[in-house]
Parts: C-alpha cells; structure tokens; sequence
C-alpha cells in the first residue's frame, strides 16, 4: 500500500504508481536473489549498453530500499558506487518501513498470527 493510505486513509492519484514501483522491485529483489537480473534490462536495447554498468544500477538500486535507514547509502555514495569500479556490499532482502522495524515496536509470531506492540506516547499540554 501507498504510505499516504497507510498513514491517513486518503487515496492519491499515484497510487498506482506506488504499487508498480512495489511491484518492479519484488520482481528485481526476485531477479538478483536467482542470479538473473539482466532479464530486467529491456531487450530492445540490444547491445548498446554496458552489461556491467547495468548490473551496477541494479545492485545500486537494492540497497537503495533497505527496510532500515541505516543500511541505505546516502547520495554521496550512490554517486560514488555508480561512478566507480568499488566493490559494492550485499543487498538484503527489501522492505517495507511500516510493521517490520524493532526500534516502532516488538513484534513476534505465534501460531501464525503476526502481533506488534507500539510504543507511543500521548502528551497532553496544559496552561500555565
């Protein structure tokens, strides 16, 4: 789901757009997981590309998505990692921010029933 739908319950006219985004990077997380992502590079291109340069934006682009924040270059390194022949770390496996973070909430599963507890405080202000 689009965040704007998970954090207000308002539909936006990109939506969908979201949703493609979501479904392209399964499909990227699935093509590099079997060792395939050149099936990602459209085949009208022919050989007019750099097979390793497109690799490189593909990997590049994985760890871009990491579920935590931390585990996401910044775009100084994005521009480093695609301007040079460095060794480039594992992607892990992309996520989504809303349920899956330890530091929103505990979360565990039980009898395959999924339950997550949210820590959040309420302040109620008062005049002086």
């Amino acid at each position: 789901m689009a965040p704007e739908y998970t954090i207000s319950r308002l539909f936006s006219i990109k939506y969908d757009v979201y949703s493609y985004k979501v479904l392209l990077l399964e499909i990227a997380w699935r093509m590099w997981k079997e060792d395939s992502p050149m099936i990602l590079v459209d085949a009208s291109l022919g050989d007019s590309f750099n097979i390793s340069e497109a690799l490189r934006c593909i990997h590049v682009g994985l760890l871009c998505v990491q579920l935590h924040p931390d585990n996401r270059p910044n775009m100084a390194s994005v521009i480093f990692m695609l301007s040079g022949e460095n060794i480039l770390r594992e992607p892990k496996e992309p996520g989504f921010l809303v349920a899956r973070m330890k530091n929103v909430g505990e979360c565990s599963t039980s009898n395959a029933i999924s339950t997550c507890t949210n820590e959040l405080t309420i302040t109620l202000p008062h005049a002086r």
